[in-house]
């Protein structure tokens, strides 16, 4: 399911007319906030469409079957990640804190982007907007406050962000799907 056009015309007109960081920090929210509740939408479908297959399979599971497990694994990975960014947006209190919590979201967005794009291109676009939007708050940020970066670190947290929302969503999928064999190590 796709954002609505009116909706999204709706945030645009909201926070255009203004060219300071707030105003687009809090767009990067809004934004954010549909685009979870979007592929909430999304995971609810596949999941209640995949246990009526799990119900009905048996024992014995079908390749196709198994795809639409792991593509419902891949929506609650982005979910996952996506909402350890939406905290981390949460908790930034002052320009110092995007230059340092932000770096690494925007990695992570464009991660879930490129593993969404091939199944959701309309999440993966919006996914794009926000990357694209972070980063030029991030950039505005670390030019008024002359921060540094630490890319090093930025992609430590990012992968340990990636992990964590892997062990989650395997141990929820298993945990949904207890017969089926998903021992294919490609969720993360």
């Amino acid at each position: 399911m796709n954002m609505s056009a009116i909706e999204k015309e709706n945030l645009t007109t909201k926070y255009s007319h203004k060219n300071t960081l707030m105003p687009r920090f809090a767009y990067s929210l809004d934004l954010l906030d549909m685009i979870l509740t979007q592929l909430g939408k999304k995971r609810t479908e596949l999941k209640s469409q995949n246990l009526v297959l799990y119900d009905h399979a048996g024992d014995t599971f079908d390749l196709d079957f198994t795809k639409l497990v792991e593509l419902e694994g891949e929506v609650y990975f982005a979910i996952e990640s996506l909402k350890q960014i939406q905290k981390r947006m949460h908790s930034i209190s002052g320009i110092l804190g995007i230059t340092t919590n932000l770096p690494s979201a925007i990695s992570i967005i464009r991660i879930i982007s490129s593993r969404l794009f091939r199944y959701f291109p309309n999440y993966s676009q919006n996914l794009c907007e926000l990357s694209s939007i972070l980063g030029s708050i991030v950039m505005d940020s670390a030019t008024i406050t002359e921060a540094k970066f630490d890319f090093g670190q930025s992609n430590r947290e990012s992968q340990r962000i990636l992990d964590e929302a892997k062990l989650i969503v395997d141990s929820k999928i298993n945990k949904q799907y207890p017969n089926l064999d998903l021992a294919k190590p490609e969720l993360a």
